[in-house]
């Protein structure tokens, strides 16, 4: 399937098919990583929520462990 970028706001977008997210078990909501193929164009993938979810229990105990330093740099 080939997408045009629209302009959104200042930025371009690819707007992804509901169709598509569905034949995809994507949801609508999902998050994506992009990244810069060395030979050139993008790469897109959608990211596991798993991860996400174990990367804000981290952040958590993080903020926790840290709370006085991590307020100070809010602070700054």
């Amino acid at each position: 399937m080939l997408k045009r970028l629209i302009k959104h706001g200042n930025s371009r977008a690819i707007v992804v098919d509901k169709a598509i997210l569905e034949a995809a078990g994507i949801s609508e909501d999902a998050l994506f990583q992009i990244s810069v193929n060395p030979s050139g164009g993008l790469v897109i993938q959608s990211v596991e929520d798993t991860k996400i979810d174990l990367f804000r229990e981290k952040f958590k105990e993080l903020n926790k462990q840290h709370k006085k330093l991590m307020q100070n740099l809010a602070d700054l």
